[in-house]
């Protein structure tokens, strides 16, 4: 009995022991300092200009800053601020605190002029494309980006009337081809951006009830369709004769944005367009999703014009980059659009 008393209790300090020990690691380990992040956020900035370090740099780490640089830039209390256009060698120097170790980290920013990059894309790519662009800017502050959304139809007719651009993004390949053909868009910079689906989009709540495209028969439905020479005109189309269905149309609008206006504002109750549109559109309109037997997947091709406006050809590549990076596919896969 004395045997089996004592060897539960030599069981029990060394539990106790381990325990004790595994806490103290545990308790060493979050008081020892760790190395702080530094995260360097422009990689291009503007000459002339005076910009705040927070635009530039930022840190987890308390301890004062300490920055030199070398080039075309020089900090001046909490902004950089820069002269001629060149290289900007920035090194940023922090001291050791209680949480972390002391750290220089070194970054290479170009000094270049302003320019405005102008980017024409199918209007369903808008709230995709206003984030991208948020983003990219962050990086480039050089580079402002001004966009033009419109239905790709709409957006081939501004083009060939000599509308200036510097990149296109469109729904469908057949619009792309037709600036392709007339010369405004080089060829060789084509490339598929991401793809879509169609969806039946209906008011918020969907009172109605629709659940099928046959459903949009009923009498007294006002359903609201994109224009026949739009991509998600044509794709409605195609996708209502595969599924043998057939009504008289409220309304033909100039993109997919017109029929989530329609319907968000309860001039229409139903209509066809991307289902990224609902997804955007959320607290304007459902998606209904269609059968992928009926269905169709719309790809999206982006390029280059042939003579762009910006003479800035570094921005026009980083910025069809930055949609095609782990950013933009994200913005791009949060929106609903099918990643290629």
């Amino acid at each position: 009995m004395f045997a089996s008393n004592f060897v539960a209790a030599w069981r029990t300090a060394i539990v106790a022991v381990l325990v004790w020990c595994l806490w103290g690691a545990s308790v060493l380990a979050q008081s020892q300092p760790t190395k702080p992040t530094v995260s360097w956020l422009a990689s291009s900035v503007p000459d002339s200009a005076r910009i705040e370090l927070s635009k530039i740099v930022e840190t987890n780490s308390t301890a004062q800053m300490r920055l030199t640089t070398q080039g075309s830039c020089a900090v001046k209390g909490n902004f950089l601020t820069t002269t001629k256009v060149g290289t900007c060698k920035i090194e940023l120097r922090l001291n050791s605190t209680p949480k972390f170790t002391a750290t220089t980290s070194v970054a290479i920013i170009q000094v270049k002029k302003k320019t405005e990059l102008i980017v024409l894309a199918t209007a369903s790519l808008a709230n995709s494309f206003e984030k991208i662009g948020k983003v990219f800017m962050s990086k480039f502050l050089n580079v402002s980006v001004r966009f033009n959304f419109a239905g790709s139809a709409t957006l081939v007719t501004q083009i060939q009337q000599g509308a200036p651009v510097d990149i296109v993004a469109m729904a469908d390949t057949i619009n792309m081809n037709k600036v392709l053909s007339s010369g405004e868009i080089d060829k060789k910079s084509i490339s598929i951006l991401t793809r879509n689906k169609l969806a039946i989009l209906v008011q918020r709540g969907n009172p109605q009830k629709i659940k099928t495209l046959s459903d949009l028969t009923r009498s007294g439905l006002k359903v609201v369709l994109c224009d026949l020479a739009q991509p998600c005109g044509k794709y409605a189309s195609t996708v209502l004769s595969k599924a043998n269905v057939s009504f008289a149309v409220a309304s033909r609008e100039a993109s997919a944005s017109g029929v989530v206006s329609r319907i968000g504002l309860g001039e229409a109750d139903a209509g066809i367009a991307y289902f990224t549109d609902g997804l955007v559109a959320g607290d304007k309109v459902d998606a209904v999703k269609i059968a992928d037997n009926l269905n169709l997947i719309a790809e999206y091709p982006i390029g280059v014009a042939t003579k762009p406006k910006t003479k800035d050809k570094s921005a026009i590549v980083a910025f069809i980059a930055m949609t095609k990076s782990s950013v933009g596919r994200k913005v791009l896969a949060e929106n609903g659009f099918i990643l290629p």
